[in-house]
């Protein structure tokens, strides 16, 4: 939903396909369905925009009218040069549960944290409060991070934390829906979380990260962090 219009995900397709044409890399019809032809088409579009520098890469289609508002307000938290790229996948996301049938938004529902949010998801479930309203405390299942600021992709602004919605709102917290995300992310360059426990985690690391382990990415954008250095070189 953007502006309080419900997003009709067939003529976001439709538009995405569009402007591929017109840019020689979308040859099918112009028609809704997400096919293979359209899904290589935005694979070679993000291949040949990657995030650099201090400037976003060109948008594939204008942020509104593709990105519901709660996940808008994520990715504005995010560094200038990864903004684009998360409307991207969060579109790519959303065309396959069209394409399959899926009746699922995948939305973004969390970004930069700063210092005193991240220590405060860090103390949970060892707070004493009840977190998830459930009339307990101190659960397992209260646990959001295990690592205190500044050892948090969410802290240096280059991750997003998504979830799985219905279309009448609900939250669908496991499942395929996650597969298919992570899937679609890690053909775009994303980091998925996966591999670390964590399925709604994205991150997308500046460009001499890359390579790195996960740990010794945590830790060189912590460095950059506690003394103030460029963060996305």
């Amino acid at each position: 939903m953007v502006g309080g219009t419900e997003v009709n995900p067939a003529e976001c397709v439709k538009e995405a396909m569009r402007q591929l044409k017109s840019l020689g890399l979308y040859k099918g019809s112009v028609d809704g369905i997400p096919g293979p032809l359209f899904q290589n088409a935005m694979l070679t579009w993000n291949a040949a925009n990657p995030p650099q520098g201090d400037t976003p890469p060109p948008a594939l289609l204008p942020p509104t009218g593709l990105v519901d508002t709660r996940s808008a307000g994520i990715i504005a938290t995010l560094l200038p040069q990864v903004q684009q790229p998360f409307r991207d996948l969060l579109f790519a996301i959303n065309a396959e549960f069209a394409k399959q049938g899926k009746p699922w938004m995948w939305k973004w529902i969390s970004g930069l944290r700063g210092k005193e949010e991240q220590n405060a998801l860090y103390a949970q479930p060892r707070d004493g409060k009840d977190n998830d309203g459930d009339g307990r405390v101190d659960e397992a299942d209260e646990r959001v991070t295990g690592a205190r600021f500044p050892y948090s992709a969410h802290n240096s602004g280059v991750a997003a934390d998504g979830g799985v919605f219905t279309y009448d709102g609900g939250y669908i917290s496991e499942g395929i829906g996650y597969d298919i995300a992570g899937a679609i992310g890690r053909k775009m360059g994303f980091n998925w979380g996966a591999d670390f426990g964590d399925r709604p985690h994205f991150a997308l690391r500046p460009p001499s990260l890359r390579t790195l382990s996960e740990t010794a990415f945590i830790n060189e954008m912590a460095r950059r962090i506690v003394n103030n250095l460029v963060l996305w070189v």
